[in-house]
């Protein structure tokens, strides 16, 4: 089994997407967004099933890693997991060795730094951000995560595929 992971936070802080506006003009969306508030969430995808999951963190740091992994190995009883992260510090340490050496069914593989178009679960990022927070203004967090947490789970798995598998280089 060979999965993609990844952490990406989200705000209330909405993306414009496309506006009418003069030519030469910057326009102004005028928000009551919070941008301290900060929904963190660890991310995993199966390219080639298109199974997919997500997890909120209150930080992203080497202990919701280790919760992270520990979630993964629940939802995939295989006998071997490959795990492909990046280069985050809290990818490593002598926590994750420690965690790692009593799981002999979980494999962390690394990618080279600064290469996220390597990374399969970027593309399920990219594709959140598009669906939820372009022209969407949510007022709670809680409404962010219920928004982000539906529309994942709207998605068929040939869908995922489709974006692992159009932007991820190593399919």
């Amino acid at each position: 089994m060979v999965l993609f992971a990844d952490e990406a936070g989200f705000t209330l802080h909405p993306k414009l997407g496309r506006v009418w506006a003069k030519r030469g003009s910057r326009p102004v969306v005028w928000t009551r967004s919070q941008h301290r508030a900060r929904l963190n969430l660890f991310g995993w995808v199966n390219p080639l099933s298109g199974q997919r999951g997500l997890m909120k963190a209150a930080q992203g740091n080497t202990a919701a890693f280790l919760v992270f992994l520990e979630q993964i190995l629940r939802a995939y009883p295989t006998p071997l997991i490959q795990l492909w992260v990046d280069n985050a510090s809290w990818h490593k340490g002598e926590l994750v060795t420690a965690f790692l050496k009593g799981q002999e069914r979980l494999k962390l593989f690394y990618h080279p730094p600064y290469h996220p178009e390597l990374n399969c679960q970027e593309p399920i990022w990219k594709r959140i951000r598009y669906e939820v927070t372009t022209d969407r203004y949510e007022t709670r967090m809680e409404e962010l995560e219920q928004a982000i947490v539906g529309t994942v789970a709207s998605w068929p798995e040939a869908k995922v595929k489709s974006f692992c598998i159009a932007k991820c280089k190593l399919i």
